[in-house]
């Protein structure tokens, strides 16, 4: 075996959900055995010594008796995770003369992988989105455990070579000179969506709501007494939803693999949902922690999150949402961090009207409180019911509703009309530009034109109600929507009472 002098492996390491180049640096040095690791490493990297001399051993390799040292460069750069373990390997046994690999196939491939500690290799969490980030990173292609190999086929322009154990890593260096690779997959379409609306029987007011809000893209509220299908409604959004696209679709493969979840690539493109429990801490709604994670509205990029019994979520917590609603992604700042989140989702709310539920209602009588009602009222605050574009009251169904088709068949009114004006709607909204819901200032103004009448009657309805600027421009887009569900590219007058009915009383 003939020592090298420094070796260089190229790998990388994640600063939110992008991928940042690092390059592994190992020395060996003829004088007392040691191992040191520097270059602002995490607690997880620290730990690899002891994975990396069980797993060299159990392999057949050796562990030279050399001083060695590992540099993580850039060394200004924080270091996060276990998916540097097969650079840190493949950069010792190189080194030490073990193995063989040319300094330009290093400086080209991306090297991400976990050691366990027979040797074999495990998921890296945030190898694909690495694998997204390939190219800036400066390779063409990429060298990871086996088990991911088809995960990071649906990554353009790579050329990945997996490897199942580090006794196997000279077959697979042999490929990866030779110019093999495993074949590229294309991002699936997902099967047909779900039931949508069928089964569902009266309601129809909170079924319109659903419909416009799928075609728009439109923030939903539904309120109301116990049991009178908020939450069943709110699961049913959605199946009315359009399957992905290939960019949010590619977003959404970077977040879960930077989540470390197991892609499913067959429902890569069908529009997640999000349901956290309304426990849920600030960190796990919009992200942070260290290293910085993507929290729940990040996860629901490009698909729904319920808030059911938002009532019930900590005073405050639900304003963390405001931003993300206006702007579609969250921006945390940390010491010597700045790193931004998609969260472009739909927002839904389910929540009651008081904390027994009958408050305002027909049915039932409420128990609660004066101060009881105006203290659960006021978890939803002002500028966040500024941004819910439909808000629909709900009551419980007479139970003469339950009987017969409705109940024993379900409503299959024209599931698939209803699925063709939702695709036809979004599509007229794209050929504009953006969703709906999206349209701000002159796209806006280009979208929704009103004649002097209307515009009367509008400004007169804002005024009554002391509404914002940003109710009145919220309440024109759901105009729109309903015009774009109707096929008609003018925004007429029953357009916009409508639109305003579904305002908050």
């Amino acid at each position: 075996m003939t020592q090298r002098g420094i070796v260089r492996v190229l790998t990388g390491s994640l600063q939110g959900l992008s991928g940042q180049r690092v390059v592994v640096e190992v020395d060996l040095a003829p004088t007392l055995p040691g191992f040191s690791l520097v270059g602002l490493p995490s607690t997880t990297l620290r730990e690899s010594e002891q994975r990396l001399h069980s797993a060299l051993r159990n392999a057949g390799f050796h562990w030279p008796d050399h001083r060695i040292t590992v540099n993580l460069a850039p060394a200004d750069l924080r270091k996060d995770g276990a998916a540097m373990d097969l650079a840190l390997a493949l950069g010792i046994l190189v080194a030490s003369g073990q193995l063989e690999l040319s300094d330009t196939t290093l400086a080209s491939t991306l090297v991400v992988g976990e050691l366990a500690l027979d040797g074999a290799l495990r998921r890296a969490k945030g190898a694909v989105a690495l694998g997204l980030d390939a190219r800036a990173l400066g390779a063409q292609a990429a060298l990871a455990a086996q088990e991911q190999v088809v995960d990071l086929s649906l990554v353009p322009d790579l050329r990945v070579v997996g490897v199942a154990h580090l006794s196997e890593l000279a077959s697979a260096l042999a490929r990866l000179e030779s110019g093999a690779s495993v074949t590229r997959r294309e991002l699936p379409a997902p099967e047909r969506r779900g039931p949508g609306l069928i089964g569902v029987h009266g309601q129809r007011r909170a079924k319109r709501a659903l419909v416009i809000a799928a075609a728009g893209g439109h923030h939903l509220a539904l309120e109301g007494p116990p049991g009178c299908g908020k939450t069943m409604l709110a699961r049913r959004l959605p199946d009315l939803l359009p399957p992905l696209d290939e960019v949010v679709a590619r977003d959404r493969l970077r977040i879960l693999s930077c989540s470390g979840a197991v892609l499913d690539a067959t429902n890569i493109r069908r529009p997640p949902f999000r349901a956290p429990h309304h426990t849920v801490t600030a960190a796990g709604l919009i992200g942070g922690g260290r290293p910085l994670g993507a929290g729940e509205a990040t996860l629901a990029h490009g698909g729904v999150l319920l808030l059911d019994e938002a009532g019930e979520f900590a005073a405050g917590r639900l304003d963390l949402l405001r931003e993300p609603l206006s702007s579609g992604e969250i921006s945390h700042s940390r010491s010597g961090e700045n790193v931004s989140f998609p969260a472009r989702f739909q927002l839904v709310l389910t929540t009651n009207p008081c904390p027994c539920g009958f408050f305002g209602r027909t049915t039932g009588n409420c128990r609660c409180l004066p101060f009881e009602v105006a203290r659960y009222r006021r978890r939803l605050s002002g500028p966040l019911v500024d941004r819910i574009d439909l808000w629909v009251p709900m009551e419980r169904e007479s139970a003469r509703n339950w009987w017969g088709d409705g109940l024993v068949n379900g409503e299959g009114e024209g599931l698939e009309d209803t699925l063709a004006a939702i695709d036809a709607a979004r599509a007229v909204a794209n050929a504009r530009g953006a969703l709906n819901r999206d349209l701000r200032g002159d796209a806006l103004a280009r979208a929704v034109v009103l004649d002097a009448d209307t515009q009367e009657v509008t400004s007169q309805w804002a005024d009554r109600g002391t509404l914002s600027l940003r109710a009145v421009a919220s309440t024109l887009r759901v105009a729109r929507t309903i015009a774009d569900l109707r096929g008609d590219h003018q925004v007429e007058r029953k357009d916009l009472a409508e639109a305003m009915a579904f305002r908050r009383p």
